[in-house]
């Protein structure tokens, strides 16, 4: 669907989508995005999970921030060395 014909029938394309129905909006016959029913269930993830296509995390405790960008005196082979035996035992 055209930007110009959904600026000009918004609610029409609204009560569309809100159907069930997911609607492309293109500008110069090029896909710039896509109107689909916001869900009430659960998030993307738990949907992926459920149906078998994604895996839940196992990883316990906290995550590891990457260090700051330009920092010298960080030996990035050796905090990753120790990352990966940690995770090992």
């Amino acid at each position: 669907m055209p930007v110009r014909e959904l600026n000009q029938h918004t609610s029409s394309v609204l009560a569309e989508v809100a159907s069930g129905m997911a609607v492309t909006i293109t500008r110069g016959g090029r896909a710039v995005a896509r109107l689909v029913p916001a869900t009430d269930g659960s998030p993307a993830l738990d949907r992926l999970v459920e149906t078998g296509r994604a895996r839940a995390a196992t990883l316990t405790g906290p995550v590891l921030m990457p260090p700051p960008c330009g920092d010298e005196n960080l030996d990035v082979g050796q905090r990753l060395a120790e990352t990966r035996e940690d995770e090992r035992w």
